[in-house]
């Protein structure tokens, strides 16, 4: 802290009379005013103030009374001024060690001291005075009070503090909050998953508990139901996994032209796109994967296998849905190659996979044909009812005890390998 500057006082000590009129009505007066000088200067040490200064100014008159009241007023001034500096002194002298052990402790805080005594008043140095003599607790506001002057003057420090002031606090969980209990009631399927024979899992089927995650899965198709069963879930589709790895390894050598790739870049996702649809189950019911030349979003022709529970696991070849562009484009395939195209839905291979189903009877139906023929196309033509297609496809459907017993990976290896005749031609007119 700098030493408190010291006023001048000569200055409003000795006034020059403005005319000689005003020097003859205020003679009296002056001479008054000149005899109580050295004891208003004797009064610095005196607590009392003398009532004597008030005689004189009672008995002038006019202009003289009006500048006489003056004058006094000045010296009362004056008189307060030196008692100010005074208490200045004694509390500067007091307070400045209090002040310096504060702003040691204050390391984060630290600014020039030299700007305190820009931002302090006399009202200030009369209650620094009281607080040092009652409390430390007192000494350490005013350090408080000292170090914001400071800070107000580093304007970069000054918007710190206040945004730091201003900041939200974040809210802080509640670690004791009990977590909160299921919401709905599930269902339990009656359905019985069978074991296979001898009771213990084999390699080349699925294994009983992926059936029954998928089972309850179809009951409580929900999200909820999900959280509480991840871990069954994880196990299910690790399963399926280990089984279509097997079965990639077996087509690859069927069908060359599929893509090899890992199980998990052929493995669909479980949950379903709802964006479009009025079904807002937010999962399917069955584990499935695709494999083609060009991989499981491609367009072109391929083979599909998905395990479900209740008999619904399906094995299947061909294409699905296909898109506009392409469909025509198998629509003139089938018409230029119409006895081809019969004589490979006619196969003994397609006929055990089919149930004996031949030609139109064999294909799966997929979306709802055209209920007329194809815009541009003969009515009448003899394969019009292959082109109101839009899915060309055969496949069968197993039922739970094939899908966990022995030899159900043979099963699926042999119904591609009836297929790959269909996929290629297919896939020749799809491009």
């Amino acid at each position: 802290m700098a030493p408190s500057k010291t006023p001048t006082r000569t200055s409003s000590r000795v006034r020059p009379a403005t005319s000689s009129t005003a020097t003859k009505k205020t003679s009296g007066s002056t001479s008054s005013m000149a005899a109580m000088t050295p004891a208003k200067r004797g009064r610095k040490t005196e607590p009392t103030p003398s009532p004597a200064k008030k005689t004189p100014t009672a008995a002038l008159k006019g202009s003289g009374r009006k500048r006489a009241k003056q004058e006094d007023s000045e010296d009362d001034r004056d008189e307060e001024e030196d008692e100010e500096e005074d208490e200045e002194d004694e509390a500067e002298s007091d307070n400045y060690g209090d002040d310096n052990e504060a702003l040691e402790d204050n390391d984060d805080e630290e600014e020039d001291d030299s700007d305190d005594d820009d931002f302090q008043s006399s009202d200030d140095v009369r209650t620094r005075k009281s607080s040092a003599k009652k409390t430390k607790a007192s000494s350490k506001k005013q350090t408080t009070s000292a170090t914001k002057s400071s800070s107000s003057a580093n304007p970069a420090k000054k918007a710190k503090t206040s945004s730091t002031a201003t900041s939200p606090k974040k809210p802080t969980a509640n670690k004791t909050q009990p977590k909160p209990e299921p919401t709905k009631t599930f269902l339990t399927s009656p359905l019985k998953i069978p074991r296979p024979k001898g009771g213990h899992p084999v390699a080349d089927a699925i294994q009983p508990e992926t059936l029954e995650f998928l089972r309850d899965l179809k009951l409580n198709n929900d999200r909820e139901y999900m959280m509480l069963n991840q871990e069954r879930c994880d196990q299910a589709k690790a399963d399926f996994l280990d089984f279509i790895r097997m079965v990639k390894d077996g087509l690859l050598e069927a069908d060359p032209d599929v893509m090899d790739q890992e199980p998990k870049q052929s493995m669909m996702r479980i949950h379903r796109d709802i964006r479009f649809s009025n079904d807002k189950t937010p999962y399917k019911d069955r584990f499935s994967s695709f494999f083609s030349k060009g991989g499981k979003k491609s367009i072109a022709a391929g083979y599909y296998f998905g395990v479900s529970s209740n008999g619904e696991t399906f094995v299947g070849c061909g294409a699905w849905d296909i898109g506009s562009a392409a469909l025509t484009r198998v629509r003139h395939g089938i018409i230029d190659h119409a006895d081809r195209f019969n004589s490979i839905l006619a196969t003994d291979a397609i006929k055990r996979i089919t149930g004996g189903k031949t030609g139109i009877e064999a294909l799966r139906e997929g979306q709802t044909p055209l209920k007329t023929g194809p815009k541009g196309f003969d009515k009448d033509h003899p394969m019009i009812e292959f082109l109101k297609r839009k899915s060309f496809a055969v496949g069968r459907n197993f039922d739970d005890r094939e899908v966990v017993n022995e030899g159900f990976l043979e099963e699926v290896l042999s119904t591609f390998d009836a297929c790959v005749d269909l996929v290629h031609i297919l896939n020749d007119w799809i491009g």
